[in-house]
């Protein structure tokens, strides 16, 4: 072996290997199964560090319950990532010329396609240098022909159950990439914008309103002015009409309890672009018109502004307003705008004709089995909460999407007719044209990815899989609709238990993002310190729903533990082999193999990884290294130290796959992964070799104290304990010391009473020591005499000053004494 960890050598080849071998294709059940479906990452581009962190996470379970001897499956899957597909391509197409309006969409969805098994031969390449224990005979593709199967059949199903509809509706649109997006696909940013504050007058009236807004661009589109029923300010004024600033028509004044009265002059424009102002508009039965289209300008509604861009224009009609008396006053205020997650455009608020779930049964359902006793259990339980509230709140779901990339939307028309099935009715019947969301088909992942709805024996060996883990951040768009068609569609819960871990943000605490430049990629890190270190650095700093601040540190720590590791491997595999016996040490080491095992088991049923990654440090560095490895070198075998080492190496291969499994088949000719987590004897006479390394510690603490030289034996003995011969021999071998009854100068420890004779080069150096100091405290003492003799002090200085060096020259004294008897 190499005098240094070499992680290039250790980790070529080694998941190569693994699947060759089949180590991770999950049999037909035959033992208690493990089984996780893994988060399918986007097909769209490389993993970063967080797809890593969760891997990781994954991986280690799996190899950790294969040893324990489950039957184990973690079945790899790529998302078609609908919208985020469709750009790439449409960009990729883009430096070559061709538009997408140039394409047919069959042409379009091939070159899809083509993309795909590009970039999925690149994940495939980045999973091989994770070294994740994919069983990839059961990869999934969410686009793939069985998910497009099961996906129509789900759309089916809930159609059916009358749970999916069309209609017209206020939904997001996205602007730059048109097309409907979820509620959950907006994000809320603080933006700096004017508030306009806008006069409309009361009928036949000088008296006007005052109405503050911040999108006056939608003003033509206005149809009412709402105050709320408890505002009394307002209340008289129900029932009667202003005029229109812009258009000059009259729009009536109504009462609706969703007006906020703290919000500018507690008035408010009812126009087409707000999904409230939507839901008080039907509430009243107002009819809406849009005034701003698909591409965010100005329609027709605004003539002398049509065409304009709706944030262009909001000068414009300002400027129009203020000459003609409408506009009272403008402020800068910061407020929350909606931008879509997927293309980061300032969402807008149309009324279309989109498809719908509708979420009330749904989310009873779900809601229910969150009460029962088979709920699914949440690590950190905090979430359960967080799904609770929002499916408490929740609203229908926007399913359908204006793109050619993704799973067609299985409805068929004809004239007026229209069918519901996945084939094609017959000859002149056209399919509609959306795709479904790309979380309606990962939604259902959790059952579909093992065989539903045409073939069921994963299902019966692997499902309920027995947990998700993925990031808090999808709990909703992900965790959520996996829950609910689940129990939709088997009648059970999808997974048994839910781990949540955060996010990873730079080492000052801000997420990695490629405008910030603080992105790290882990193919460049597995380059320079390997994957284990990678590993190790992310999985020991993991704790339930927490974030991770990253840094290059952490790495440093991972790499030095593997080194560390790799020592310890060599020195014992250079030691004899001869037959012998366990002795004290050994059963000492055995003993706290056990205590590392008992606390690996116990945590990671909490998922407490961090604690892990803490216990197993100080086992390597405290226990095993400084302890063992160094008892041990009293003897020169190592033939229990080897057996020892082996089941070390099982025990940390979850964390530390490549090099346990290199170490493994270096130094012992086996396979890791054919082996079984080790039974482990606890040692009851354990203290006899706490005792042995607390004289040992005290009379080295003692040596290094004095800068006592290793040439010289150190003379001790113990006078309140007896130790055996080879106890002593131990002893002595590890602190250069030699047994020898005296009480010369008594150290007391914890539990003993050492008595060590101090060597005469140690008495000639405290006695020059000495007579240093005395000759020091003569000279103190002068000193003090002679200023208290001086008149002109005694007079002058301070009662305190003049006490406190009476009080110095009383100690000098007794010091002096001291040293004189000695």
């Amino acid at each position: 072996m190499k005098n240094k960890y070499d992680f290039k050598l250790v980790e070529e080849k080694r998941n190569e290997k693994w699947q060759k071998k089949g180590f991770f294709i999950a049999p037909k059940q035959t033992k208690k199964p493990f089984s996780i479906i893994s988060p399918p990452p986007n097909v769209t581009g490389q993993l970063h560090l967080g797809h890593s962190w969760n891997a990781f996470i994954q991986d280690s379970l799996v190899r950790y319950h294969k040893l324990q001897g489950f039957d184990v499956l973690l079945l790899p899957s790529v998302d078609h990532a609908g919208i985020a597909t469709q750009v790439k391509v449409e960009e990729d197409l883009a430096k070559k010329g061709i538009k997408k309006s140039d394409l047919k969409r069959e042409e379009f969805i091939k070159k899809c396609y083509h993309w795909k098994e590009k970039q999925y031969l690149k994940i495939k390449e980045q999973w091989d240098k994770l070294g994740i224990c994919y069983d990839f005979s059961k990869e999934r593709f969410t686009l793939d022909q069985d998910a497009q199967i099961a996906v129509s059949d789900f759309f089916i199903k809930l159609w059916e159950k009358n749970l999916i509809y069309r209609g017209q509706k206020a939904i997001n649109w996205d602007i730059k990439l048109q097309t409907a997006i979820s509620n959950i696909e907006v994000i809320n940013k603080p933006v700096e914008q004017k508030m306009y504050y806008l006069k409309y007058f009361l009928e036949n009236s000088n008296e006007f309103l005052t109405v503050a807004t911040t999108r006056i661009e939608t003003i033509s589109s206005d149809v009412a002015l709402a105050i709320n029923p408890k505002d009394k300010r307002y209340l008289h004024l129900v029932g009667k009409k202003v005029v229109h600033p812009l258009t000059k028509k009259l729009i009536i004044i109504i009462a609706d309890s969703n007006v906020s009265s703290d919000f500018g002059s507690g008035i408010m424009k009812v126009s087409a672009h707000s999904i409230l102002d939507f839901e008080i508009m039907e509430k009243h039965n107002l009819k809406s018109k849009d005034c701003i289209d698909n591409y965010g300008n100005l329609n027709h509604e605004v003539p002398e502004f049509q065409g304009q861009n709706r944030f262009f224009a909001r000068d414009l009609i300002a400027k129009k307003l203020e000459k003609e008396g409408f506009l009272a006053k403008i402020e800068t205020v910061i407020s929350n705008v909606g931008f879509s997650q997927r293309s980061d455009e300032i969402v807008e608020i149309l009324k279309k004709p989109q498809w719908f779930v509708k979420m009330d049964e749904l989310a009873k359902s779900l809601i229910s089995h969150l009460n029962s006793k088979d709920k699914i259990k949440f690590y950190p339980k905090n979430f359960e909460k967080n799904l609770r509230k929002w499916f408490e709140k929740i609203h229908d779901w926007t399913i359908s999407r204006q793109l050619w990339w993704g799973h067609r939307i299985p409805v068929w028309y004809k004239n007026d007719e229209f069918k519901v099935q996945i084939d094609s009715p017959g000859q002149g019947w056209i399919q509609d044209e959306d795709v479904l969301d790309t979380w309606f088909s990962s939604g259902i992942s959790a059952f579909a990815f093992l065989g539903w709805p045409q073939n069921f024996d994963l299902i019966k060996s692997y499902f309920p899989t027995s947990l998700l883990v993925t990031g808090w951040d999808i709990l909703f768009f992900w965790v959520a609709r996996m829950y609910f068609s689940s129990l939709f569609i088997m009648k059970q819960k999808p997974f048994e238990k839910v781990l949540l871990h955060g996010l990873i943000r730079d080492e000052i605490g801000r997420k990695m993002s490629k405008s910030l430049g603080n992105g790290l990629d882990p193919m460049e890190i597995i380059e320079k310190y390997g994957s284990d270190t990678l590993r190790q650095a992310l999985i020991f700093n993991s704790s339930p729903g927490k974030d991770i601040k990253f840094n290059i540190e952490k790495l440093n720590t991972a790499w030095n533990l593997n080194n560390k590791i790799w020592n310890i491997a060599k020195y014992i595999a250079d030691l004899d082999t001869f037959f012998a016996k366990p002795d004290l040490i050994d059963l000492w080491m055995e003993n706290k193999i056990y205590i590392l095992k008992r606390q690996i088991v116990k945590n990671i049923k909490k998922y407490n990884f961090s604690v892990i990654g803490t216990e197993i440090n100080n086992f390597i560095y405290g226990d095993f290294s400084s302890r063992y490895i160094e008892l041990i070198k009293t003897r020169k075998n190592g033939f229990y130290a080897r057996k020892l080492l082996r089941k070390v190496l099982i025990i940390l291969h979850p964390f530390l796959p490549f090099l346990t499994d290199f170490l493994m088949e270096k130094i012992f000719k086996m396979e890791i992964l054919e082996q079984k987590m080790p039974r482990i004897r606890q040692f009851k006479e354990n203290q006899k070799v706490e005792n042995i390394l607390e004289i040992i510690d005290n009379l080295r603490t003692y040596r290094e104290k004095f800068q006592i030289s290793k040439k010289i034996i150190l003379e001790y003995c113990i006078i309140n304990d007896k130790f055996s011969n080879a106890e002593i021999d131990i002893i002595n071998k590890l602190t250069f010391g030699k047994w020898l009854e005296n009480k010369e100068l008594v150290i007391k420890t914890k539990n003993f009473e050492i008595a060590i004779k101090v060597p005469e080069e140690l008495k000639k150096e405290q006695k020059g020591r000495e007579l240093k100091e005395i000759q020091f405290i003569k000279s103190e003492i002068l000193r003090a005499e002679k200023i208290l003799t001086n008149k002109g002090f005694l007079e002058k200085a301070p009662r305190e000053k003049i006490d406190l060096e009476r009080t110095k020259l009383e100690k000098l004294k007794e010091k002096l004494a001291f040293y004189e008897k000695k």
